[in-house]
């Protein structure tokens, strides 16, 4: 079993963000009007996984320093 810990989770944070930078250039290149369509719907979701992937982050540090204290 695999503990989830805050530097797992930055570096799913730091993954998402490469492919959400690599999405950018994407748009960037012009590729037609389905294809960004197609891209944007990509960055609304990756937008989302890294919004829930912080929000977990921080629950996991606040229940860690409730602990500790």
């Amino acid at each position: 079993m695999t503990t989830i810990t805050e530097q797992y989770l930055n570096k799913v944070y730091e993954d998402l963000q490469k492919e959400q930078m690599s999405l950018m250039n994407d748009l960037k290149t012009g590729c037609g009007e389905e294809k960004e369509r197609d891209v944007t719907k990509q960055m609304t979701h990756l937008n989302s996984l890294m919004m829930g992937v912080l929000r977990f982050r921080n629950l996991k540090k606040s229940i860690q320093n409730k602990i500790n204290c």
